[in-house]
């Protein structure tokens, strides 16, 4: 079957996915009353139903099952489609079983942060579940692919792992941001793989772009569904595999930090908070209105404008992560050396006494997102009202 409309139909398939499912799971979230409430840092004034991430792991999970059972299977000749699922099988490049595995830890992941948004867990559980999610993915053969020793990629491949599912779930801070960046994010990889010959991982992309846009629609301020630990655990391990899976044609130094530079938002993030948490002698996994997105809004950008800031420098490290995946050694450093001056850059401004007095304080911002606590924290709203 011609790539191109695959691409599409895959694209299209995942958005309606998501389109139709994230409603019926908000309204059963509803009648169930698992809810966000109010209360403490949060500054939503009504309970915003909670499982989004359900719907977007299902939407991702579904389209990506027959996108790839229609790209290995299906014959498109003299006009007609021959679709022969034997096929699916007993082609022994192996593809379809690492979907199988992939998909199973991610849901695994998934299926760890919605038993956290429910019930909670503890943060040394979590870490301990993630960190034998993310060892049982390299073991099984994803892994950083550099002229490091095998030993030390696997290493940096189970930190990257675990660095990106707690990026995302810290990301996940503000309507619309964690699944706007994955949104971006996905975009990028999927040209980065496009232009050196990754169908599957062309697929994968476009697919998880589709399930994020499909739930952005509900998410975006205001929004009417967060996704919990279930969304931002799935996406951020789909992320970081991503960023494994990526390949380039050029076999040079600089190519290898492509990944880093297209999830640089919430890489930046995430070093923020953690810096500024730690210097201030916080547990980097408390609550906390110290994100780059508070950091805008104190710094007087309403939640849309924001949010809409983030993903612009999303889509402009990406455009940086295309061309490096593409650039001689020369070029691919300079464009290393911009991308980590415009963080140090972003870094400072952010950091000023304006934003940093309002990221430490105690008042109440109009977000509409109560994930900061959730997410961060990991405290749950839910015990209250279903526990």
């Amino acid at each position: 079957m011609n790539s191109v409309w695959l691409y599409v139909a895959t694209f299209l398939g995942a958005t309606v996915f998501s389109l139709l499912l994230v409603p019926s799971v908000r309204e059963f979230a509803r009648s169930r009353q698992i809810h966000d409430n109010p209360g403490g840092h949060k500054s939503h004034r009504s309970p915003v139903p909670y499982l989004g991430g359900v719907a977007m792991a299902l939407s991702f999970s579904g389209a990506m099952v027959v996108g790839v059972a229609v790209w290995r299977s299906a014959r498109l000749e003299n006009g007609e489609l021959d679709l022969t699922l034997g096929n699916l099988v007993t082609q022994g490049d192996g593809l379809v079983r690492e979907l199988a595995v992939v998909l199973g830890v991610a849901l695994l992941f998934s299926l760890m942060g919605l038993v956290d948004d429910l019930r909670g867990l503890s943060p040394w559980f979590r870490f301990i579940v993630g960190l034998g999610l993310a060892i049982s993915v390299v073991t099984y053969g994803i892994a950083l692919n550099s002229p490091l020793p095998d030993w030390l990629d696997g290493v940096i491949s189970v930190v990257w792992i675990l660095g990106m599912t707690n990026a995302f779930n810290l990301l996940d801070n503000i309507d619309g941001l964690a699944a706007g960046t994955a949104a971006v994010a996905s975009g990028s990889f999927f040209f980065i793989a496009v232009m050196n010959d990754q169908p599957y991982s062309a697929l994968l992309a476009v697919g998880l772009a589709g399930a994020m846009l499909g739930f952005l629609r509900s998410n975006f301020h205001p929004a009417t569904i967060y996704m919990g630990d279930a969304g931002s655990l799935f996406i951020g391990f789909m992320m970081a595999y991503l960023g494994l899976k990526m390949r380039t044609t050029v076999t040079e130094i600089p190519q290898l930090f492509a990944p880093v530079v297209v999830l640089g938002v919430a890489v930046l993030d995430t070093t923020v908070v953690v810096v500024s948490r730690v210097r201030r002698g916080v547990s980097p996994f408390t609550g906390g209105q110290d994100h780059l997105s508070h950091r805008f809004l104190r710094l007087g950008l309403s939640v849309r404008r924001s949010v809409t800031s983030l993903l612009v420098a999303s889509m402009a490290l990406g455009v940086l992560a295309v061309g490096l995946s593409d650039a001689p050694a020369g070029v691919g450093y300079w464009i290393l050396a911009a991308t980590v001056v415009s963080g140090v850059m972003a870094t400072i401004v952010l950091t000023t006494k304006v934003a940093h007095t309002a990221a430490t304080s105690d008042s109440t911002v109009t977000t509409g997102d109560s994930n900061e606590t959730t997410s961060d924290s990991n405290v749950t709203p839910l015990r209250r009202t279903i526990g």
